[in-house]
């Protein structure tokens, strides 16, 4: 089938926002006596934050309070699309659909979308307040298709973690990956590209 839409992940993929949450997370677990490093939060780092919770220890009945800490200490700071963002989409959404499909909270994804001025250009939004399964669950990205009534092997999802290619290879979608600080340096078993911008030149 011919390529219809493009569906991107947001954090590290279209926005420049590694330290942002670096940073939120560190203040966070710091609230809770846990002291993190870049090396550990890589190591435990999962778009399904829950998983990060666990894995650096964080107890489960303190994942609700965990949560707003997080939310408050990522509003006092703003991250910056990655070059040549806004001029990919704007490209893009005049000749395919274009959408988002992101963990993040709907508050704080439409929040960054408004502030940076590319709100405009998604013909679909799946945030983490539409789903009950975060990535790897394909069900984000087959909610989207749905919305877009699209086949998976019209549409190809664009992002920049392991979680993110396994949420688009159990959604039967072809996956681009983009080199992230979200990732550490290992080999990755799909194909990657430097920047975002550089998904015009695989169309």
């Amino acid at each position: 089938m011919d390529l219809k839409a493009l569906l991107f992940d947001l954090d590290g993929t279209l926005l420049d926002s590694f330290s942002v949450h670096y940073e939120a997370y560190e203040a966070m677990f710091a609230r809770f006596g846990i002291r993190i490093t870049r090396e550990t939060f890589l190591a435990s780092y999962s778009p399904n934050w829950y998983l990060t919770y666990e894995s650096m220890g964080l107890p489960k009945d303190s994942w609700g309070d965990a949560n707003s800490h997080w939310l408050e200490e990522a509003a006092k700071r703003q991250a910056d699309l990655f070059p040549g963002v806004r001029e990919m989409l704007q490209r893009l959404s005049g000749s395919h659909s274009v959408g988002l499909v992101t963990s993040g909270s709907r508050a704080r994804v439409m929040a960054d979308l408004e502030r940076t001025g590319i709100m405009s250009y998604f013909h679909v939004l799946v945030t983490g307040d539409d789903v009950t399964r975060p990535k790897p669950s394909p069900e984000g990205l087959e909610l989207a298709l749905r919305r877009l009534r699209l086949q998976p092997a019209e549409a190809v999802y664009v992002g920049d973690a392991y979680a993110d290619y396994e949420m688009a290879r159990s959604a039967g979608v072809d996956f681009i990956g983009v080199l992230s600080a979200f990732e550490d340096s290992r080999p990755q078993p799909y194909r990657q590209i430097s920047s975002v911008v550089d998904v015009l030149t695989c169309l």
